[in-house]
């Protein structure tokens, strides 16, 4: 399986894997605002990215939901002897709203504040 790849076509709800995707989202992933457009002028929008230095974890958390972006990559980071960073990310309202519902059952507290808002300062 090929990790820079969407899992659209094949997904099944797995509650299980729903579960260990809201747990690493918890622990290693972030809901932001980004800049909407390459000209500043468009509105920015919500965002949940999360990334590692292994591509395994993002795969599996790809592969828990039905939707989201190839893994990009590799990133260099800014710090000295640092691994290369993978990126998995999820944009837009409608997308960061949906991965949130499949999520929300199991996300703490913290990623839920951060996730309501976000999507707040949006609408």
């Amino acid at each position: 399986m090929d990790p820079k790849q969407p899992l659209r076509y094949s997904w099944r709800l797995n509650r299980e894997a729903l579960a260990w995707a809201a747990g690493f989202a918890d622990g290693e992933g972030s809901f932001h605002l980004t800049q909407g457009g390459t000209n500043h002028k468009t509105k920015d929008r919500p965002r949940f990215e999360i990334g590692q230095s292994d591509t395994r974890a993002l795969a599996r958390f790809q592969k828990a939901l039905p939707f989201g972006a190839c893994i990009n990559g590799p990133y260099q980071k800014r710090y000295l002897n640092s691994l290369p960073c993978w990126r998995y990310h999820v944009s837009g309202f409608e997308d960061v709203q949906a991965l949130l519902a499949l999520l929300w059952t199991w996300l703490g507290p913290v990623k839920r504040e951060q996730a309501k808002s976000v999507l707040k300062e949006f609408v």
